[in-house]
């Protein structure tokens, strides 16, 4: 018998199922950008600004974290919601098993590399002097914690389990929004108390991955620790679907990285917290659009695993129009209100006065940035990650990184 979640892909109406996956997967990833903008108010206000810049500084190699796990968690779920489709249980189990056994690994690597190499990457990644000492604090921690910082959230919505996945998402937020103020007020820990935090929010996700996957009776792969092996054909569907996005998080980290090391080295470190604010508030803005992507990605896939293409292009086409017309209010909103906005975060008048100006100029790029996210989705949903990722180099590599690089000349 199929789960509830296959059977709502399988009959229930466009509208109602993107307004259920979308909405769900947008409110949970605007819960997360909510907790990335009190954190970094949290320690904004309770630290310092300067140590605010220090998360700033180490979220390239967060972003870098969270594109292998991206990574892993497109590839896997395009397949399994097209194998669900396809009504292939197995198939479905042995895309989990190798998933799981290859973020293991990368995992163990990424912490194990980063902390050896600490310094060296704290000097790549721009930290200047000032910032030097709030960012080992955060960043040795946030390196420990790298194996519990996904969920994988987006494979358990590939299955129609939206419901689980929401918790998934906002359960772990929560606590670390609750933990944040207990942690860096209560026991005077800074920025030290922000970062643990982060990783007991992330421990209660692996543990609640662990029910899921391993527990769950009414999940639909159900898998046993056995079934977590090395397949190299899964593998490689895996990543030929998902490479696009690590490559836009790789290509988010270069970039991030790049304007770190311009600001901090023409600017200096006010430029740097200026930019950790705008980029914060520039990703909660534009949120739905990532919703968006995530919650039609499994809809595409089921529909296009039984060959149902008429309703994978009306799909389209209302995801399409929805952030069309939700990128242009937003845009407005930025606009008008971007010196309340900058004033809320910080009252230091160099940062209010270039976070103002940064923020009019940025703010349109939400326009039209919507788009891009539902092609994605698209193209991901149908297995074709080549297409995906040849617009992504173009985005990331041509435009963003030669746009900074202008800057410095």
């Amino acid at each position: 018998m199929p789960s509830k979640g296959i059977s709502k892909l399988e009959t229930g109406s466009i509208g109602k199922l993107m307004a259920e996956l979308c909405v769900q997967a947008t409110f949970s990833v605007m819960l997360y950008n909510i907790y990335i903008v009190t954190d970094t108010l949290f320690v904004s206000k309770g630290v310092g600004s300067t140590a605010s810049g220090a998360i700033g500084v180490f979220s390239p190699v967060l972003v870098f974290v969270g594109g292998i796990s991206s990574t892993l968690g497109v590839g896997a779920g395009s397949i399994i919601s097209r194998r669900l489709g396809e009504k292939d249980l197995t198939g479905g189990k042995t895309v989990i098993g190798c998933m799981v056994w290859v973020w293991f690994l990368c995992a163990l690597a990424i912490t194990v590399i980063g902390l050896i190499f600490f310094n060296t990457l704290l000097g790549v990644l721009g930290c200047t002097a000032e910032i030097y000492p709030y960012a080992v604090e955060y960043g040795r921690i946030m390196l420990l914690g790298t194996i519990c910082s996904t969920g994988f959230s987006g494979v358990m919505r590939a299955g129609g389990d939206t419901l689980y996945s929401t918790l998934q998402w906002c359960c772990p937020v929560l606590i670390n929004m609750a933990l944040d103020p207990v942690l860096i007020y209560g026991f005077r820990m800074g920025i030290t108390g922000a970062a643990l935090a982060t990783v007991c929010a992330q421990v209660f996700s692996l543990l609640c991955s662990i029910y899921y996957f391993f527990i769950r009776n009414a999940t639909p792969c159900k898998i046993r620790i056995r079934d977590i092996r090395w397949d190299f054909g899964t593998f490689k569907e895996i990543l030929s679907i998902g490479m696009p996005s690590f490559l836009n998080s790789l290509g988010n980290s270069f970039v991030g990285t790049a304007g770190n090391q311009i600001l901090g080295t023409v600017y200096g470190t006010h430029a740097i917290n200026t930019f950790t604010v705008i980029s914060r508030i520039q990703a909660f803005a534009t949120t739905p659009f990532t919703g968006v992507m995530q919650g039609l990605q499994p809809m595409l896939g089921f529909d296009w695993g039984r060959k149902n293409t008429d309703r994978v292009r009306r799909t389209v086409f209302f995801a399409l129009r929805f952030v069309l017309i939700y990128g242009s209010l937003v845009s407005l909103g930025l606009y008008v209100g971007a010196s309340y906005i900058i004033r809320f975060f910080s009252s230091d008048a160099d940062i209010m006065w270039a976070g103002t100006l940064a923020l009019k100029i940025i703010c349109w790029a939400a326009c039209a940035g919507g788009v891009m996210p539902v092609i994605q989705a698209f193209f991901q949903a149908l297995g074709q990650g080549k297409r995906v990722l040849r617009l992504s180099m173009v985005c990331i590599f041509l435009i963003r990184l030669s746009f900074c690089y202008s800057e410095e000349s």
